[in-house]
C-alpha cells in the first residue's frame, strides 16, 4: 500500500462542474421523483450524484479489460500462476461503473428504507454511507483494502474528507458526522474489510447501537448492486437474515422470471404478472428483462396466475387491433389479406374490414381489371380447353364497380373457408344476394392461376342490373349481405385469438419454488434435426423454436434450400405475436431493415422503480441529435470523456416540442421493456448507403452507456440479442458495423474502461471526415468515412493529408491559403495525440517532432509558406531521392550537409529568405554539430528505419512526412517573436 499515492480528485480528470451543464440523468429524475417519501433521495440526487457520475461513470467496479486488470495486479506479491488467476477473475466479471454501483445500491435497498420506516436524518445517513463505501475502489490504483486504522487512519481520513468534499457530501450531511459516515460505509461487508472497532471512530455523534442497526440498510444496498443479475439471484440465507432483522420478518423475497426474452411480448407477460401481484400488495423493487424482484408480505397470499394468458392476449389484441386494415391488400389476382387477420381478429370485424378496405384500396382514380379478365376468358387459348364459356353472357360493364363487388366478395369466401370450414362461400353469398340461377355458370368458370375470373363475371351481371349504385351504397349492400350470411352460420367454432399463448406461458414464466418446463433438450435437438436433414420439419428462421411453424417465406432469412426435398422455413407462432407487436406497437418489424441500426439498452444490472420511471421519462424525448451538435459540446472539452455523462446526447432535456421535429421525418421504432429497452436510430435521410446508417448508432452506442448507466448491444437485428445485461460481461458490443468502423476503431467489443479512450478517439475520425468533406450544401459526406479510416489504418499520419481539405471547406485565413494556420495545426495535433493514445504502437510523430526541433536551431522561415517552413526537410529529403541506391550512407550524409551550409550561407547572405537563430548564427562549429546531427537523424529515422532504406516507400510517404512537419512547426515556432527575416 505504501507503494503508490491514493488517487485523489485531480487525478480524475474531470471537467469543472461549475462550467458545465446538468446531467440529463440528473435532470429527469428531479423531474420525476415527485413522491414526498423520496425527498431525502431527491436531495441525494440533487447534491452529490452529479458529482458521482463526473468522477465515476468511467470508473470500473466490477469487469476490467486484460490491460488495466494486469495494472491492478501488478504490485501484488504473489506467484505469477495466482496473479493469473486473478486477472482471469476479473476479466470475467461483468462490467459495471462505480457510478452505476452506487446508484445500483442506493436504490437498490431504498424500497427496504421505506420499509423500514427509517426517519430522515437515518435516510441521509444510509444514502451518505453508500456513497463512501467503496473508498477502495476510489482511492487504490492497485487491488488492496484500506481501513480507518493504525497508521493508515490519518490518511483514511484525508482521503474520506477530501472525497466527501469532491462530491458535496458535506452540502448533503453535517461534515460532523462524518465519522458516523464513515463507520457504516467501514461496515458494508460482514467480513471482508470490516471495521467495528469503536476505538477507531472516536468522534462518533450517534451511539454505536443505532449505528449497527444501520449497518444492515447499507449491506443490503451493497449485496443487492454485486448480486443480483437476475430476478432470483436474492433469494438468499445472508439476505433473508438481513430482512429479519431490519423489518423484523415482515416481509419476505419473492420474484418471477421468464427465461427468455423476445421482447415485447415477454414484457407484456411482466405486466400481466404485474398486474396480478399488485393484486396481493406484493412490492416490486427490482426489474429486469428477464422478470421482477418483490418484498413480499409474509402472510401474503398467492398471485391468481390463471388468467396470465387471457391478459397478455387482450394485450396484444388491444395494440394489433389498430392495425388490422393493413392486413388488406391488393395484387395481382385481387383484392386479398394477410393470414394474420384470422389470428387478431373474429369473423364479424374480420370480415367489415375486408370489405371496407376493397373500396379504400380500389379508389376512383384506379383503373378497372374487369375488362382485361373477361379478355383473358374470351381469348382463343381459354377457350379452346373450357369451349362452354362461349354460350355465356359476357356482356356487361367493365368498371370499378364491378372490380370491388367481385374482388371484396371472393375474399369474404377464403374468409368464411378459414372461419368455418366450408367451401361454400360463393353458394352463400348468392343465395343471399338473389343471384342463386348464376351459380352453375360460375362454376363453369375455371380459376385459372388463382384469378377470380367467375367472380368478375357474377359482378358484372350483378352491377348490369344494378347500375345506378354509388360505391358507398354498393359497400353498405356488400356488408350486409355479409352480416346476413354470418347470422346465418353462427359463432365459428375456433379457439380464440393466440391460443397458443397459453401453452407457451406456462412453459416460460415461474414464480419462486415452481419448475421450469421450457423443453430446452427438444429446441436443440430440433435444430439439429433440421440442420442436418433440411427437410420435413418446419423450422423458424428467428428463433429455431419447437413452437408451431407458419410455413411461409420468411423476412428475416429469405433463402431456401435448392434441393428436391427443401427446408420449409417461417416463423413460428411466438414469433409471429412478437413481429405483429413489434409492426403496430412501435412501428417496427423483426427484419432487419435497411434504414434502421437498433440500440438495445440493458441495466447494468437492474432497473428499480425510480429507475424505471426516470428512464420511461428519457424514452418520451428521445429523439435524433447531429453529430456537429455532439461534437460542438464535446471538443470545447477537448473530447474529455468524463464530460459525456453530462451531454444530452438523445435530446431528453430539450424541449419535447422541438424533439418533434426531429421525429417527422423518419418514425422512432420503440418498446419499452421491464429492464430493457429499444430504441431505433433511422437515418434521418433518403437511401443510405451502409456507412450513413451507422454512422450515428455507432457513436451513440458508445456514448448511451456513460449517459444512462447501461450496457448496450448496436445491431440491425431488432430481436434482443441477449436475455439481459448479465449475459455478457462487456458494456458495449456494436453487431455487424460496417467496414469503416473495423478499420478505423479496429474493435466492435468494448470493456468499461476501453471507452475512456474510444469515445475520443471515434469524435476525432468523425470530426476530421466531417471538416474534410462537405457536399454542395455544407454538409457532410459520411461515406468518405469509409476513405479516411482506411487512411488511417494506412498510417495515422494521415490525420494531417486532411489539412488542405479543411482549409478550403472552411474559408478561413484567405490570405495564407497556401500555408497551415496555427488553428489548424493545433487540432491536427490533437487529433493525432487522441488516435496514438488509442491505437497505441509506434508513433511516427515523435520521429517528426524530433527531425524538426533540430533543424530549427539552425534555421527558422521567415514567412507563412509551407515550402519556407519545410525547407531542410524537403532539402535533406530531395538529396536521398536524388541519390543513387549504390550511395554509401556517408557519402549521403556528406552530401545533406553541404546542401544545408548552402542554405544556411544563402540565409546569412539574404540571398535565402529565412531567419537563423542567433547564437548559431556567430558559433560556427555549434552550426556544423547541429547540421551533422540533422542530416544523421534524418537518415537513420526517416530513411533507414521509418522508410526501411526504400527510396519507393519514402517518395511514398514524403507529402504525410511533410505536413506533419508543417504542423508541429506551426504549433511550435510559427508565433516565436524570432521568426523575422534577417536585417
Amino acid at each position: 500500500m505504501e507503494n503508490f499515492d491514493w488517487l485523489m480528485p485531480n487525478n480524475y480528470n474531470v471537467p469543472d462542474p461549475t462550467k458545465t451543464k446538468e446531467p440529463p440523468l440528473v435532470r429527469l429524475a428531479l423531474d420525476t421523483l415527485n413522491q414526498e417519501e423520496d425527498q431525502v433521495l431527491k436531495d441525494w440526487i440533487k447534491t452529490v450524484f452529479p458529482y458521482i457520475l463526473d468522477y465515476f461513470s468511467l470508473k470500473n467496479a466490477k469487469g476490467t479489460s486484460f490491460k488495466v486488470a494486469e495494472i491492478l495486479t501488478e504490485d501484488l506479491e504473489i506467484t505469477v500462476e495466482k496473479r493469473q488467476k486473478i486477472i482471469n477473475k476479473l476479466v470475467n466479471l461483468k462490467d459495471q461503473s462505480l457510478a452505476v454501483h452506487l446508484l445500483n445500491a442506493v436504490l437498490g435497498g431504498w424500497t427496504l428504507v421505506k420499509l423500514a420506516n427509517l426517519d430522515q436524518f437515518q435516510q441521509q445517513l444510509y444514502l451518505s454511507a453508500i456513497t463512501m463505501h467503496d473508498l477502495n475502489k476510489i482511492v487504490l490504483p492497485r487491488l488492496g483494502n484500506t481501513r480507518m486504522d493504525g497508521e493508515q487512519w490519518e490518511q483514511y481520513k484525508n482521503a474520506f474528507l477530501t472525497w466527501g468534499d469532491a462530491l458535496h457530501l458535506w452540502d448533503f450531511i453535517d461534515q460532523n458526522y462524518w465519522q458516523d459516515v464513515a463507520f457504516l460505509a467501514q461496515n458494508a461487508e460482514d467480513s471482508r474489510g470490516a471495521n467495528l472497532t469503536i476505538a477507531n471512530f472516536p468522534d462518533l455523534q450517534l451511539p454505536p447501537d443505532q449505528l449497527m442497526d444501520l449497518t444492515d440498510f447499507v449491506r443490503f444496498g451493497d449485496l443487492v448492486a454485486s448480486i443480483a443479475h437476475h430476478p432470483d439471484d436474492l433469494e438468499q440465507n445472508n439476505m433473508k437474515a438481513i430482512l429479519r432483522r431490519t423489518v423484523q420478518g415482515k416481509y419476505v423475497i419473492r420474484s418471477h422470471k421468464t427465461n427468455e426474452n423476445r421482447g415485447l411480448l415477454t414484457q407484456a407477460i411482466h405486466n400481466a404478472v404485474l398486474e396480478q401481484t399488485e393484486k396481493v400488495n406484493w412490492k416490486p423493487f427490482l426489474f429486469f428483462p428477464d422478470g421482477v424482484t418483490y418484498f413480499v408480505p409474509k402472510d401474503s397470499h398467492e398471485p391468481d396466475l390463471s388468467n396470465i394468458p387471457e391478459l397478455v392476449r387482450n394485450n396484444t389484441l388491444e395494440i394489433v387491433s389498430k392495425g388490422v386494415g393493413d392486413l388488406v391488400d391488393r395484387a395481382g389476382k385481387g383484392v386479398y389479406y394477410e393470414p394474420d387477420l384470422i389470428e387478431i381478429a373474429d369473423i364479424r370485424l374480420a370480415s367489415e374490414t375486408l370489405i371496407r378496405q376493397t373500396f379504400a384500396i380500389i379508389h376512383d382514380k384506379k383503373d378497372p381489371k374487369t375488362g382485361e379478365r373477361r379478355d383473358k376468358v374470351l381469348s382463343n387459348a381459354f377457350l379452346s380447353k373450357n369451349p362452354d364459356l362461349k354460350h355465356l353472357d359476357w356482356e356487361y360493364p367493365a368498371n370499378l364497380q364491378t372490380d370491388r363487388f367481385a374482388e371484396g366478395f371472393n375474399a369474404i369466401t377464403v374468409l368464411i373457408k378459414d372461419f368455418y370450414g366450408l367451401e361454400k362461400g360463393t353458394e352463400l353469398i348468392l343465395d343471399t344476394l338473389g343471384m342463386s340461377q348464376y351459380l352453375k355458370r360460375w362454376e363453369m368458370i375455371p380459376k385459372t392461376g388463382g384469378t377470380p375470373y367467375g367472380w368478375y363475371y357474377l359482378a358484372g351481371h350483378y352491377i348490369k342490373e344494378h347500375s345506378s349504385l354509388s360505391p358507398g351504397e354498393l359497400e353498405q349492400i356488400m356488408l350486409t349481405t355479409v352480416q346476413e350470411i354470418l347470422e346465418q352460420l353462427g359463432k365459428p367454432d375456433r379457439p380464440p385469438p393466440f391460443a397458443f399463448l397459453d401453452n407457451y406461458i406456462s412453459q416460460v414464466l415461474t414464480i419462486t419454488g415452481s419448475t421450469e418446463t421450457h423443453d430446452f433438450k427438444g429446441e436443440l435437438q430440433r435444430y439439429h434435426l433440421n440442420k442436418a436433414q433440411r427437410k420435413r420439419d418446419p423450422i423458424c428462421a428467428i428463433c429455431n423454436s419447437a413452437f408451431e411453424i407458419r410455413e411461409e417465406f420468411s423476412n428475416y432469412s429469405n433463402k431456401r434450400v435448392t434441393s428436391t426435398q427443401e427446408s420449409k422455413r417461417g416463423k413460428c407462432t411466438i414469433c409471429q405475436v412478437e413481429s405483429l407487436l413489434r409492426r403496430y406497437g412501435m412501428n417496427a418489424s423483426l427484419s432487419a431493415e435497411d434504414e434502421t441500426v437498433y440500440l438495445h439498452f440493458y441495466p447494468a444490472y437492474y432497473f428499480t422503480p425510480e429507475t424505471i420511471l426516470i428512464m420511461e421519462r428519457a424514452y418520451q424525448n428521445f429523439a435524433q441529435s447531429s453529430f456537429a451538435e455532439l461534437d460542438k459540446d464535446l471538443s470545447e472539452q477537448n473530447y474529455n470523456p468524463n464530460y459525456v455523462p453530462r451531454m444530452d446526447i438523445f435530446r431528453i432535456g430539450n424541449d419535447p416540442n422541438e424533439n418533434l421535429k426531429r421525429r417527422t421525418k423518419k418514425e422512432y421504432a420503440t418498446g419499452k421493456m421491464h429492464g430493457y429497452y429499444l430504441l431505433g436510430i433511422p437515418y434521418l435521410g433518403e437511401k443510405p448507403t451502409d456507412t450513413e446508417t451507422w454512422f450515428m448508432p455507432a457513436i451513440k452506442g458508445l456514448l448511451a452507456p456513460i449517459t444512462f448507466g447501461v450496457k448496450l448491444v448496436a445491431s440491425r437485428n431488432p430481436i434482443p440479442v441477449y436475455g439481459s445485461g448479465a449475459d455478457f460481461k462487456e458494456t458495449v458490443i456494436i453487431d455487424g458495423v460496417h467496414t469503416y468502423w473495423l478499420h478505423g476503431i479496429k474493435q466492435t467489443i468494448f470493456h468499461l474502461d476501453e471507452l475512456e479512450k474510444a469515445i475520443p478517439a471515434v469524435f476525432s475520425i468523425y470530426s476530421l471526415t466531417a471538416q474534410s468533406y462537405k457536399d454542395s450544401r455544407n454538409y457532410p459526406v459520411w461515406n468518405q468515412l469509409n476513405t479516411v479510416c482506411q487512411s488511417l489504418d494506412t498510417s495515422p499520419l494521415y490525420v494531417f493529408h486532411y489539412a488542405d481539405r479543411i482549409q478550403e471547406n472552411t474559408k478561413k485565413e484567405q490570405s495564407q491559403s497556401d500555408s497551415l494556420p496555427d488553428w489548424l495545426a493545433d487540432k491536427l495535433i490533437n487529433y493525432y495525440n487522441i488516435l496514438m493514445n488509442y491505437y497505441q504502437g509506434g508513433n511516427p510523430m515523435s520521429m517528426i517532432q524530433e527531425l524538426v526541433d533540430q533543424y530549427t536551431c539552425f534555421y527558422r522561415a521567415s514567412g507563412f509558406a509551407a515550402y519556407a517552413r519545410l525547407r531542410p526537410f524537403n532539402v535533406a529529403a530531395k538529396v536521398v531521392l536524388d541519390s543513387l541506391p549504390t550511395t554509401s550512407k556517408d557519402d549521403i550524409k556528406l552530401m545533406i550537409e553541404g546542401h544545408l551550409i548552402a542554405l544556411v550561407d544563402g540565409v546569412l547572405d539574404k540571398q535565402t529568405d529565412g531567419y537563423i537563430p542567433e547564437e548559431i548564427r556567430k558559433d560556427i562549429a555549434k552550426r556544423q554539430e547541429i547540421l551533422e546531427i540533422f542530416a544523421e537523424s534524418f537518415l537513420d529515422k526517416v530513411f533507414y528505419d521509418y522508410c526501411r532504406g526504400e527510396r519507393s516507400l519514402l517518395r511514398q510517404h514524403i507529402n504525410l512526412l511533410r505536413k506533419a512537419a508543417e504542423a508541429h512547426y506551426v504549433k511550435t515556432y510559427s508565433k516565436k517573436k524570432d521568426q523575422q527575416e534577417t536585417k
